[in-house]
């Protein structure tokens, strides 16, 4: 049988307290935010962003869409990016809870994904995150992605229109 010793009860204790605070500000509860969220490639300087407010009307999160672009500064992938609100642009991408994405995920608008229609594309015209960590789930609509062929094989996003949601998950 494992004894814990008295000195380390303070410590223990400490430490169960603040993860129990972390997790309850992983979990703040959002006013839902229903948005027409737009990106051209004629307007880069324009880039699409909208807070996400607490119940207590502060700033959570922002979410924002983000252009990648080929060497030929072409827009080749549009991503939708949620952060803290007040985090810098290079902090990570709340939507990929892991950290480790590769590959294709539902927050990514691709040109070559979308070259055959919005309905063929690898997540479809309706696509949904859910954050457990965070309480949220953004859902996606695409109403309109317009792509033009830069070579045989190669696309890049013209305009890309898409509704979004972001609601706090439902119990």
């Amino acid at each position: 049988m494992t004894c814990i010793k008295r000195s380390a009860v303070p410590f223990l204790f400490a430490l169960v307290a603040f993860g129990l605070f972390a997790n309850a500000e992983a979990r703040r509860e959002i006013v839902p935010l229903r948005a027409s969220a737009s990106f051209s490639s004629r307007a880069i300087v324009n880039l699409w962003k909208m807070p996400i407010l607490g119940t207590d009307t502060a700033p959570v999160y922002v979410l924002s869409l983000e252009p990648d672009f080929d060497v030929r500064h072409r827009v080749t992938t549009v991503e939708l990016v949620l952060r803290r609100a007040g985090d810098s642009t290079s902090a990570p991408n709340l939507l990929d809870p892991t950290g480790t994405r590769h590959g294709l995920q539902a927050y990514d608008f691709a040109a070559a994904d979308l070259s055959n229609g919005i309905g063929k594309s690898a997540y479809g015209q309706k696509r949904e995150v859910v954050l457990k960590r965070l309480g949220l789930v953004v859902s996606i609509v695409i109403s309109k992605a317009t792509v033009s062929s830069v070579s045989a094989t190669d696309f890049q996003i013209d305009e890309l229109n898409l509704q979004v949601e972001v609601d706090n998950v439902k119990s």
